[in-house]
């Protein structure tokens, strides 16, 4: 039994609300945007915010729950979004993460997620709890003239500043690119306002005959000695994949003003393979390192709320059959048509694995085959681990949208 109870959050509890986040996030944000954080929020309201009271009445944790949707394989997936969990430092140690998380989870699985998603503080933390590793992803930094020309004989589509007209078919090539990959969520107006209000910002989209066909949005970060001068890709999307060559263009266009380029993409992204003298000719880094491009940082974390649920709300690209093991508890998989049933199956297992491994591997992006080469699935035959792969394969996970 829990020693503690759990309500959502009031209007009346923001000072405390406050102080115990300052005490978990203990960075240069004022009061007033940390009221903000919880009571316009982008992701949610505050009626989204989870509070721990203990038996002395105190609340002393609190942590985000958002109703989210993210694409997976192609379709829409109901997520529970875990976000700005914090901890009181007087009531630390007596379980109060835990337990509140458990009750996350509890609510999630009632109101129907495939599963919970969180960035996490320590990783470890969460894998206790259940939670899985996602892609990792690129955080590249590389110098401007390291973009290459477009491909030859490539169209230049038309570089110009977007304007509010233009938020539709923004929406559109965010939409493409979403449902293209993995983890990416939809978003609301209130995240649009959000992302568009940001005043450091600037937008700019590249057209062809028939209208926009990507965007790009970057801002411009001097160095703190005003020597150098950063330009950060927050994000891009298109519709078309000739436009990703165009916005790159543009990108490198800046290059008289700009000495560094910023950006984040996915394992899976072909940018890397293009670029040339990343590193602004500087040679090798402390390490030894050469011609270093960027870092290879973690994603998030999921956690399935439930084995046929999460599958069945994942799109399936390759149909096939697969019984599947999950921790005692085998499942007969019949893929078709873009989607999967899923139910209870006597025949015997041609993969185990455990849920966790399982989130890795059909909601996060992770190939069948590394599982294996891990020691975390087995099949029963070769073939059978060849068509787990290409029944589960999904593109690397990758986000813009952190929480």
């Amino acid at each position: 039994m829990t020693p503690f109870v759990f309500r959502r959050a009031l209007a009346d509890d923001l000072d405390r609300l406050v102080a115990v986040h300052m005490s978990g996030y203990p960075d240069a944000r004022p009061y007033d945007a940390r009221v903000r954080n919880f009571t316009a929020n982008p992701l949610g309201p505050l009626d989204d915010l989870w509070v721990a009271i203990d038996t002395r009445g105190s609340l002393v944790g609190h942590a985000f729950l958002f109703a989210l949707t993210g694409w997976y394989g192609g379709r829409p997936v109901a997520v529970g979004g875990i976000a700005s969990l914090a901890v009181a430092p007087e009531a630390r140690g007596r379980g109060v993460a835990t337990h509140l998380l458990a009750h996350l989870h509890a609510v999630s699985l009632e109101r129907g997620d495939a599963l919970t998603l969180l960035y996490p503080f320590r990783l470890g933390f969460y894998a206790r709890l259940g939670y899985a590793p996602t892609s990792r992803y690129r955080a590249l930094k590389f110098s401007p003239a390291a973009l290459p020309a477009l491909p030859p004989g490539a169209p230049a589509l038309t570089a110009r500043p977007a304007t509010g007209a233009d938020r539709p078919a923004l929406a559109s090539c965010w939409g493409a690119t979403a449902r293209a990959g993995t983890g990416a969520l939809a978003r609301s107006d209130r995240v649009w306002d959000a992302r568009l209000s940001h005043e450091a910002k600037t937008w700019f989209v590249v057209e062809g005959e028939a209208g926009p066909e990507g965007y790009v949005a970057w801002s411009l970060v001097p160095s703190e000695t005003g020597g150098e001068t950063t330009l950060v890709v927050h994000e891009m999307a298109t519709r078309k994949d000739r436009a990703a060559s165009s916005l790159w263009a543009l990108v490198a266009a800046q290059g008289d003003q700009v000495h560094w380029v910023e950006t984040e993409v996915a394992d899976d992204d072909p940018l890397v393979w293009v670029l040339g003298d990343p590193d602004g000719l500087r040679g090798t880094t402390p390490s030894g390192a050469r011609h270093p491009v960027g870092t290879v940082a973690a994603g998030p974390m999921i956690r399935v709320t439930d084995v046929p649920r999460a599958l069945e709300a994942r799109g399936w690209r390759q149909p096939g059959r697969l019984v599947i093991e999950v921790d005692g508890a085998r499942y007969l998989v019949d893929a078709h048509d873009g989607a999967a049933t899923v139910v209870p199956a006597s025949a015997p297992a041609e993969v185990t694995t455990d849920v966790r491994t399982l989130a890795s591997v059909a909601l996060g992006g992770h190939r069948a085959a590394d599982a294996a080469r891990l020691g975390r699935l087995t099949a029963a035959s070769p073939a059978a681990l060849e068509r787990a792969g290409a029944m589960l394969a999904l593109p690397p996970f990758f986000s813009h949208d952190r929480f």
